[in-house]
């Protein structure tokens, strides 16, 4: 059985696409590997505090480098799961040699209910842009053409939160890489289905039932931001759960980019009544800092 959280000190982290691949630029996978070395080190900082990780990252660039030659949204879910396997592995390789102590990549399944209104309104955008718009799937105009889209429903369960748990006894962990690949319970059988759940919903999700010490979202900007993207634009260093409830009411924060951050945030603070910290990547071993990077966000 896997230690008491209280001894097992258990740090989850939500790790952005960004500090695994770099946006709009060289998707080698030299440049992976690189960029995967540097957000490992910022990591083991962390762990030298004798923390245990739990990292949950995103797979937009791996998703999008596959669906170049795979076009069929049908088959989103082993596109998942092979960049899980892929980031997993080289996340696993660059953990262990930062930290010197063993770690461990699970490829991750989470149930959905296939009633979320989500898979009414298709607005992820996946796969790369396109010069002309599709015909016959759902899509988003883009700088530069067309994106197909998917659902993004919310993750209902883990399948393998036992798993983890039991790896996190003496791994850091890599788990629900991309949000998880997302089933459905269809008459008695899982089924999969062309939908991406959120990383930091499914992160939040596997803090709570690991009852982790602390939530980190890694992000590609500074924090949350009072007025973003206007002149008077500020960045929040604290943030109670009501104050970013009310924001998320009000429409302050991006659909698609920083609200679902805040929302997990807030749904780890509110059932734990730990800490949440959205920091840049670049920030992140300074995450536990006086005073810490980012916005930090309290009961």
């Amino acid at each position: 059985m896997p230690p008491p959280p209280a001894e097992r000190n258990l740090l989850a982290i939500a790790l952005g696409g960004n500090a695994l691949s770099p946006p709009g630029g060289d998707q080698s996978y030299a440049v992976e590997r690189a960029s995967v070395g540097t957000s490992a080190r910022a990591l083991a900082t962390l762990a030298a505090g004798g923390r245990q990780l739990l990292i949950v990252h995103g797979n937009g660039p791996q998703v999008g480098r596959l669906m170049r030659d795979d076009v069929d949204t049908h088959d989103l879910d082993v596109h998942v799961a092979q960049t899980q396997g892929e980031l997993g592995y080289l996340l696993a390789e660059a953990l262990e040699r930062a930290t010197g102590t063993p770690a461990a990549a699970i490829v991750t399944r989470v149930i959905v209910d296939p009633a979320d209104p989500a898979f009414g309104a298709s607005t992820k955008p996946i796969g790369p842009v396109l010069r002309t718009r599709p015909a016959t799937d759902p899509s988003v105009a883009v700088v530069g053409g067309w994106r197909r889209t998917v659902a993004s429903p919310r993750p209902v369960s883990i399948v393998e939160k036992r798993a983890i748990a039991a790896l996190l006894a003496d791994h850091h962990v890599i788990a629900g890489g991309g949000g998880g690949v997302a089933l459905a319970r269809l008459s008695g059988r899982s089924v999969g289905l062309a939908g991406v759940i959120d990383k930091d919903w499914t992160a939040a999700r596997l803090a709570i039932a690991l009852d982790a010490q602390a939530l980190v979202f890694a992000t590609n900007v500074a924090g949350v931001e009072d007025q973003h993207g206007t002149p008077q634009a500020r960045l929040l260093p604290h943030l109670r759960v009501d104050e970013a409830r009310a924001m998320l009411a009000a429409g302050a924060l991006g659909a698609g980019s920083m609200a679902p951050k805040v929302e997990s945030a807030i749904e780890f603070v509110a059932a734990t009544g730990r800490r949440a910290s959205i920091v840049h990547t670049d920030a992140l071993a300074g995450v536990f800092d006086s005073p810490p990077p980012g916005t930090v966000v309290t009961p």
